[in-house]
């Protein structure tokens, strides 16, 4: 199956592809109905050429499993992925209404009110991603989505990474888009969920001033103003901006992420203040009629004379006449109205034929790519549909030229940086940046990408690519575990060409599963894939529980009957009690035991009596 296929075809006999809504380099975006759950959704599809990479497809599921791992009404959701026939796919929520830099191209920048309701919303669903460890890496208005009911949801965890993974940091690499990136994107250093706070102070800059803080010729440019160049002034591209909106703005873009808000709920409750503090209170309405409206007093009416009537009765059929004269003219050349038709989204004959129908002429007025739309279909007009012009008005419209595919150069043995630049030159980004040890490829270098080199893509597709951590060493240095939690320990030596060994467990003063002793020793030169042995704790030893009870000595015709009780508990299994009584006797019995709970059994003379578990 071919995405030319699809309009009409079933995924999975489940999703019923509709209509095409966007698209990339790398994937399409389809309007499919889910005829199990009876809704419409978003169904991103893989392209085909994308599809031989078992290495890019491994990182098309990871996008998924990231983004699925998040439920927020302000997140867009996940519904599925799999693959179906050759086609790889993510199903998502699909979501009606226009991104953020729709709106702001539209408008140009926004109302305080609007501004902070949708930066508070982006809080919102980034305090959710990062309470999951998920940092989104590529704030920006592409990727704020706004319903038409005016709720925000974040998309695209395209290049989203784990919160302390060791993929957060990319030497060499800057990952996001140049506008809105942090200055330590910037610097290629290590990427914090502050990082997104940094690029969400862009996005506010950008909603109440207009543009930007920062622009270049270059990417690079962009991103060393980011790293050294003051943030310029809001009030002064915006005088109405409160200077308490200014301070907030300025605290998420600081240099250091240090000095920036230190969670996106922090940032929230500022945000939120403000919003209480200038926006909260209702504008005032002027009661109507001001002092126009008081009642005045009553003037003496003055009756006019006999010669002024009939002058007057001239004037006004001579009045009557000339207006007859003049709706007669205007009558015969009036031209009609009409209703502008909608085109987008018409081929261009179509969008002809509709206008010449209405008595409209049609004009091109231009050509330009565009991946929303095929070749030969109309993307805007002027004047808009639902417009009311004169009948013979022409009406111009901007012609798409289909997606714009460049050629993806080849990047091998180059540095990260280089590659970027590479792909910048061509209208490329890259992506996924990966690190791995090769044996002749120098430290630093290209090893791989994807797409490779000579594949036909469009203008602004993410090339991945894989980095040299050069030629993988015969021995290495044993990591200090120690203090770290089991988890993090195994992370770190695996990062460190080590594995873990065998892992004790012993009570201890540090908190449960924190490691106490590693074997070998921090800073010893060991072979490659060792074993590090480690020993956990298992939380301070509590105080062992008492428990008492009372045995009913059976009459078994002797004159003594043993009683034995045996207890089961973490320390293992004892005698708590083993006497000879008299028949009849009730003996009281009272011991220890240590864990949650533990197992008691009970003797008569060598027979197992009965069985319980005892608990705190």
């Amino acid at each position: 199956m071919t995405l030319k296929d699809l309009p009409g075809k079933k995924i999975l006999n489940r999703y019923e592809v509709r209509e095409r809504i966007g698209g990339g380099g790398m994937s399409v975006v389809w309007k499919a109905y889910d005829l199990v759950l009876d809704r419409n959704v978003a169904l991103k599809v893989l392209r085909p050429e994308m599809s031989e990479d078992e290495d890019f497809i491994r990182r098309f599921r990871r996008e998924a499993k990231a983004a699925a791992s998040l439920s927020h009404p302000n997140i867009v959701n996940i519904y599925d992925v799999g693959e179906d026939q050759g086609l790889y796919f993510i199903v998502m929520e699909l979501v009606e209404g226009e991104t953020l830099r729709d709106r702001l191209k539209r408008e140009k920048r926004l109302g305080l009110r609007e501004a902070l309701n949708i930066a508070a919303q982006i809080c919102e669903g980034l305090s959710h991603a990062h309470a999951n460890r998920i940092i989104h890496r590529d704030i920006k208005p592409q990727n704020i989505l706004i319903t038409k009911q005016g709720h925000v949801k974040v998309a695209d965890f395209g290049i989203a990474r784990a919160l302390g993974g060791v993929s957060t940091t990319s030497t060499g690499v800057v990952v996001g888009s140049a506008p809105y990136l942090s200055p330590e994107q910037a610097k290629n250093g290590v990427v914090s969920a502050r990082s997104d706070l940094y690029s969400l102070g862009v996005v506010l800059y950008e909603m109440l001033s207009g543009s930007p803080p920062f622009a270049g010729e270059s990417p690079v440019a962009v991103a060393l103003q980011h790293l050294e160049a003051e943030i310029p002034s809001l009030r002064e591209k915006n005088p109405d901006i409160p200077p308490a909106v200014d301070a907030l703005v300025r605290k998420a873009m600081a240099k250091m992420p240090e000095d920036r808000f230190q969670s996106a709920d922090e940032m929230l409750k500022a945000i939120r203040q403000l919003q209480s503090s200038y926006v909260a209170s209702s504008e005032e309405i002027p009661a109507p009629g001001g002092d126009e409206a008081l009642p005045r007093g009553r003037k003496q009416k003055r009756g006019l004379s006999l010669a002024a009537k009939i002058l007057l009765g001239f004037l006004v059929a001579a009045l009557g006449i000339a207006g007859y004269a003049v709706y007669l003219f205007n009558k015969w050349m009036a031209v009609p109205i009409v209703e502008v038709p909608n085109i987008v989204g018409k081929t261009q004959m179509e969008a002809q034929a509709i206008l010449r129908e209405k008595g409209l002429i049609p004009q091109i007025a231009a050509e330009q790519y565009d991946p929303n739309y095929p070749a030969n279909v109309v993307i805007s007009q002027s004047p808009m549909g639902g417009e009311k012009v004169k009948k013979g008005r022409e009406v111009y419209y901007v012609l798409s030229k289909g997606e714009k595919f460049v050629t993806v150069p080849d990047v091998s043995g180059k540095t990260a940086l280089e590659a970027q630049l590479e792909f910048q030159n061509v209208g490329l980004d890259i992506g996924n940046v990966g690190f791995e040890f090769h044996p002749t490829v120098p430290k630093d270098r290209v090893i791989s990408q994807n797409p490779r080199a000579g594949t036909q893509v469009a203008i602004g597709t993410k090339v991945d690519v894989e980095i040299s951590k050069g030629a993988q060493p015969e021995t290495v240095k044993v990591p200090k575990v120690v203090g770290l939690s089991k988890d993090d320990a195994e992370a770190l030596l695996k990062s460190s060409l080590l594995d873990i060994g065998t892992v004790s467990q012993v009570p201890g003063q540090e908190p449960f599963g924190t490691v106490l002793q590693q074997v070998p020793a921090e800073g010893t030169e060991v072979p490659i894939r060792s074993k590090v042995d480690i020993t956990i704790s298992l939380g301070p030893e509590k105080p062992p529980n008492t428990y008492s009870f009372t045995v009913k000595v059976p009459d078994s015709g002797k004159p003594a009957v043993n009683v034995r009780v045996v207890v089961t508990d973490t320390a293992g299994e004892r005698v708590v009690y083993d006497k000879n009584e008299k028949p009849g006797a009730e003996v009281p019995i009272r011991f220890e035991y240590k864990g949650s709970q533990a197992i008691l059994k009970v003797y008569f003379d060598g027979v197992l009596a009965s069985q319980a578990t005892i608990r705190p």
